[in-house]
């Protein structure tokens, strides 16, 4: 093999090659001068081209490094930016959160991916020591909407809503679109909250009082990002439950329910003791004591009938723990007749 000499001090044997653009050198001095008259980096340069006829497997092997380096720099950019934009709660969010628990309102923030997110204005303002809340407005016999920013907490509800509906403090082009609102007048006027946490079966709703503060129709609610709220005319209230309401009217429902069929059933009674006294004899057995309605006895009855089944309930779970002990003790003999 032909001995070549260094290309940039031309007296020695060259030892050395520059990867990028194949000068020969001999020492170190010489690969600094290369680099410096040339401006070479000394870097392969991985995306030369090469021609078919000098491809080898050396270009092939070196084609598939720069490949995996691509791949990894790319997973390593993914890495970075999941950790500089990792899931978490900022402070001035938290802060946030802290304040409206004072004031017994449960405030839960979204990830923000979600447009509601977004859109939330909502922020205390440690100047005023207060909360501005982003509220989002529905008027579902229009099916309209709209959105007010940075509404201070300690605003009545009535004087938020004025600039909708108000005849003559309201904005002419919503007053145009909430007519029925407008006419109706705020005493055939209800507001409501959606209550959350609650499955799309059972949808309940809060009253809110249009007399109080922001502040006060939060206290005791649970909100997700901001308030939504419910303008509703009077004649429609029936189509929004209201938690609390909802359950007095069906025990009053079942209340009086209850006093028909015990006045039934002491017609019923009267109207027996008339007959003769073989019948009275038959009808002591289902007689009702003045205390007990008939509903009350049928229901012990199925309270009773619910305790049997639970008894029920309990016996096989005993036994079926017990048929498993003894296969466990029954595997364990025979492992160790095995063993021995």
């Amino acid at each position: 093999m032909q001995e070549t000499r260094c290309e940039v001090c031309t007296e020695n044997i060259s030892k050395y090659r520059c990867p990028r653009c194949a000068v020969r050198t001999c020492s170190l001095p010489c690969v600094k001068a290369h680099k410096n008259n040339n401006e070479c980096n000394g870097l392969r340069d991985k995306t030369a081209y090469v021609t078919i006829k000098d491809f080898s497997e050396g270009n092939l092997l070196n084609d598939y490094r720069f490949l995996e380096e691509v791949d990894r720099k790319a997973d390593n950019v993914a890495r970075h930016i999941r950790r500089k934009h990792k899931p978490g709660t900022p402070h001035h969010l938290k802060f946030l959160m802290r304040m409206a628990r004072q004031r017994q309102t449960t405030l839960s923030l979204l990830p923000y991916v979600f447009t509601k997110r977004k859109q939330n204005s909502t922020m205390f303002s440690t100047r005023d020591k207060e909360i501005l809340w982003h509220i989002e407005w529905i008027f579902a016999q229009n099916n309209i909407k709209y959105y007010d920013k940075r509404v201070s907490e300690n605003m009545v509800l009535r004087n938020i809503l004025e600039k909708y509906i108000d005849p003559e403090m309201g904005d002419p082009v919503k007053k145009q679109r909430l007519k029925n609102y407008v006419s109706a007048g705020f005493k055939n006027i209800q507001i409501f909250m959606k209550v959350e946490k609650r499955s799309a079966k059972s949808v309940r709703y809060h009253r809110l009082n249009l007399q109080q503060s922001m502040k006060e129709n939060l206290c005791g609610k649970y909100l997700v990002e901001y308030p939504t709220l419910y303008v509703i005319l009077s004649d429609y209230c029936q189509e929004f439950p209201v938690q609390g309401e909802v359950q007095t009217e069906t025990s009053g429902v079942s209340s009086s329910d209850s006093e028909t069929d015990s006045s039934s059933s002491d017609e019923d009674s009267s109207s027996e003791s008339d007959n003769s006294s073989g019948g009275e004899d038959s009808n002591n057995k289902h007689q009702i004591s003045p205390e007990w309605s008939e509903g009350d006895i049928v229901t012990e009855n199925k309270l009773q009938e619910c305790k049997q089944d639970e008894n029920l309930q309990e016996n096989k779970l005993v036994n079926y723990v017990n048929e498993e002990r003894l296969e466990g003790d029954k595997m364990d003999t025979m492992f160790n007749e095995n063993k021995n």
